[in-house]
């Protein structure tokens, strides 16, 4: 019954949903798992060391932005057109996916994604989307001064461009002109405070090429197989179903693809491999929502969703049991 209650809108469905995410809370604040912060940032490095002294803001920042993303993310697919009935489905499943990664930096570029990808998908039909472009590249911009490789996702804009858009030249500068907005304000702050160098030494230094390396623990084995199993038939039905849905919908989803291509490029260069793979959320919670939307069988998808929620909450309570 939960699936079938998470595919609509009903209260019972919201208070799933507030409940699922205040126990991942608590669960998080009892264990404290450990924080990954970057303290030798030019500009930002004594925010990061006020976060690390009181862990308890973290996990508070925590809980309220990954409430806020999954609305926020849930209201984005139906306004959009990528979700036809308006569903609570796709935030549960975002909090789910969300809930296994700590608090770290990249949390704050994963958070600004989410405002990209409204901007990219509101370009639809629209003759001049210059306004929505510039904010794009803007909102890049702002998250490759806290993650670099943030770079990587503004290829996205001229997906999107080719997507939604007829090209013209204008939409080739109008991004760039957003992107390097932020990198003036942050070069001359530096300059001012004459740190210069030690800003762009930093910049440079996060496009080394690294393979990824994991630290799996037997509570991440189990979860990430049933991620990859409930993955593999998700995407096997969205192929099955894309030619049926609306061009808008369509559409979307091709844009969705090719930010997911963006994160799993930047899993070669980054330093914190388990956590880039935070950006992977907002996809597969619209595959996986996807999924499990349109199954008939009844049976397996409360059975799969069901095995789904107790496999992360298994995760979280896993340190418990290493105590």
């Amino acid at each position: 019954m939960l699936v079938k209650t998470l595919k609509t809108n009903k209260p019972a469905a919201f208070i799933s949903f507030f409940i699922l995410g205040i126990t991942f809370f608590v669960l998080d604040f009892l264990v404290s798992p450990e924080l990954t912060l970057s303290t030798n940032h030019p500009i930002f490095s004594s925010v990061a060391k006020v976060v690390i002294a009181n862990p308890w803001m973290a996990y508070t920042l925590i809980f309220v932005v990954t409430l806020l993303m999954s609305m926020g993310w849930n209201n984005l697919l139906t306004d959009r057109g990528v979700f036809k009935n308006v569903t609570i489905l796709p935030a549960f499943t975002l909090v789910l996916l969300n809930s296994v990664f700590s608090f770290s930096s990249l949390w704050i570029c994963y958070f600004l994604m989410l405002f990209v990808l409204n901007k990219l998908m509101s370009t639809y039909q629209k003759n001049k989307p210059y306004a929505l472009l510039y904010d794009s590249g803007f909102l890049i911009g702002l998250s490759c001064l806290v993650y670099p490789l943030s770079i990587l996702f503004f290829l996205l804009i001229y997906v999107s461009n080719a997507i939604y858009i007829s090209l013209n030249w204008r939409i080739f500068l109008v991004p760039v002109l957003g992107l390097l907005t932020p990198f003036l304000f942050a070069y001359t702050y530096a300059y001012y405070f004459d740190f210069t160098p030690q800003l762009t030494q930093y910049f440079l230094s996060s496009f080394k090429l690294h393979l990824p390396s994991f630290s799996w623990s037997i509570d991440l084995i189990i979860w990430a197989s049933i991620i990859g199993i409930l993955f593999l038939l998700s995407f096997k039905e969205m192929l099955e179903w894309l030619v049926r849905k609306n061009l808008r919908s369509r559409k979307a989803f091709y844009l969705l693809f090719a930010y997911s291509v963006c994160v799993f490029i930047g899993i070669f260069f980054s330093q914190y491999v388990w956590n880039h793979l935070l950006f992977f959320g907002l996809p597969l919670s619209v595959i996986l929502a996807n999924y499990f939307m349109y199954l008939e069988k009844k049976w397996w998808y409360e059975g799969a969703y069901i095995l789904l929620i107790l496999s992360t909450l298994y995760v979280h309570a896993a340190p418990f049991f290493r105590l």
